[in-house]
């Protein structure tokens, strides 16, 4: 019999530590245990995207790490589990960048087949318009630019395309 290990790696039951066997339920193959019914579903991933805007420009980030090493991308991150998601999107543009921000209104929310992530897209400005503290965390984004509309790079991910054509419909 061949085990599937789901993003969590459980190969045991959470519950009664029975070996998991997989098994079609719900329309989905999924990682049950055959002690104590327990099913593993699969959640998929919150993540928070801010597009945060400066004088008629929005600030991207390139990305240090894989997937999608070099390549352009907004400020976002993980939404941890109990975090609300507007704090999750402030906390990211510190953590990446060093800003203050204030959000401005929910973009979009972003998904596609097959892929584990969701995405919720935000306007944010800067508080005070001050970008003198504003540096990169060199572990994930190695330099941040202000991009005007018309100079946009090469974007990471197929959702920062439809995020860049919601704010340049706004």
């Amino acid at each position: 019999m061949r085990v599937v290990l789901p993003a969590n790696n459980f190969i045991y039951c959470p519950m009664c530590a029975t070996p998991l066997v997989e098994k079609h339920i719900y329309q989905a193959s999924r990682l049950t245990c055959p002690a104590c019914n327990y099913i593993n579903f699969l959640e998929p991933k919150l993540v928070a995207v801010v597009v945060v805007e400066h004088e008629g420009m929005i600030l991207l980030g390139r990305r240090n790490m894989e997937p999608s090493r070099g390549l352009w991308t907004f400020i976002g991150g993980f939404v941890e589990r109990g975090e609300k998601v507007e704090d999750a999107a402030i906390r990211e543009v510190k953590e990446e960048t060093n800003l203050d921000v204030q959000l401005e209104g929910l973009l979009g929310i972003y998904s596609g087949p097959g892929n584990p992530h969701v995405v919720l897209a935000f306007r944010a400005s800067i508080i005070n318009g001050d970008t003198s503290q504003m540096t990169s965390q060199p572990d994930e984004i190695s330099e941040l630019v202000f991009f005007s509309p018309r100079e946009i790079p090469e974007m990471a991910f197929p959702s920062s395309q439809q995020i860049l054509q919601a704010w340049l419909n706004t």
